[in-house]
């Protein structure tokens, strides 16, 4: 694992940012473009169309943040935007697998808590209406959860990786993720577990791959399936437009989520240590020596 892709690809600047630094980095960044967003939507405002409102609201509050960081890894480090994880070997492909696992994945969240009886419709099924819409606004997921991805699994990850070790990469980079959420709405201790159990699955994924399209795509597309087509909180934050299904939660907070939406549940827990489970299996697999014919 010592001689991942990614962390070939961290450490192939000019200079090394030290893990600490690294970690101050991602939080000053995470911090720095929240406010130039802010300072962006003061002076042009926000769209009435509730889907352009979120496409604007995701980008402007996300790019600054994958920018800074991209500036930080060029300017101080010497190295360019691919060696974050997004090289050109097998990108498409890599991209539609994060994207269909991704969607799969929330719909396993979904299907438990349907088969339990946990769900209702919230609201006259949109369908085909709400299509475009929805689609507009994948645009902006793409934005918000790669640039979630660039700061914990392109950057953070393989910095502290290449020089601690994997474990520890993956451990630091999951905690910061779950960190980002500590202020959403409805957030409690489970909602955390999940949180950081999300950040272990998509480290896998992306020391798995090599690269981060993959992780990028299947973020974005996770996060779409729960506000978007199943019309749920994302994170505890209510997407404020039609879904294509809409439902709502009705059953126990502890597995449903709650306020905080189906990823504060048991039934996300489930999904994401399955997930776990099927990439650790395959990851083992594909490091033991070929034997002998």
């Amino acid at each position: 694992m010592t001689e991942n892709p990614l962390f070939a690809l961290a450490t192939s600047g000019r200079r090394r940012t030290h893990p600490i630094l690294a970690l101050v980095v991602a939080v000053v960044a995470i911090l720095l473009g929240g406010i130039i967003g802010a300072i962006i939507l003061a002076f042009t405002g926000l769209p009435a169309d509730p889907a352009l409102r979120m496409l604007v609201n995701l980008v402007t509050g996300f790019a600054p943040v994958a920018l800074l960081i991209w500036l930080w890894i060029g300017l101080f480090e010497g190295r360019g935007f691919r060696t974050l994880g997004f090289t050109r070997e097998h990108a498409v492909r890599r991209s539609g697998l994060g994207l269909l696992t991704g969607v799969v994945s929330f719909g396993l969240v979904t299907a438990i808590l349907v088969v339990l009886g946990f769900t209702l419709t919230e609201n006259v099924p949109q369908g085909a209406v709400a299509i475009g819409p929805a689609l507009l606004v994948f645009a902006g997921w793409v934005v918000q959860g790669s640039t979630e991805e660039i700061v914990t699994r392109g950057f953070l990850l393989p910095v502290v990786g290449a020089r601690y070790g994997a474990v520890v990469g993956v451990g630091l980079s999951a905690m910061l993720f779950a960190a980002l959420h500590l202020l959403n709405p409805g957030i409690n201790v489970l909602s955390l577990v999940n949180l950081v159990l999300v950040g272990v699955l998509l480290g896998l994924y992306a020391l798995w791959e090599g690269a981060i399209w993959g992780v990028c795509l299947w973020h974005a597309a996770w996060n779409w399936a729960q506000g978007n087509v199943f019309g749920f909180e994302v994170s505890g934050t209510v997407t404020g437009m039609a879904a294509i299904v809409d439902l709502k939660e009705n059953g126990p907070d502890v597995v449903t989520g709650g306020v905080f939406g189906p990823e504060g549940g048991v039934a996300t827990t489930l999904v994401l240590a399955l997930g776990i489970a099927v990439i650790a299996l395959g990851m083992r697999r594909a490091s033991r020596p070929a034997r002998p014919v």
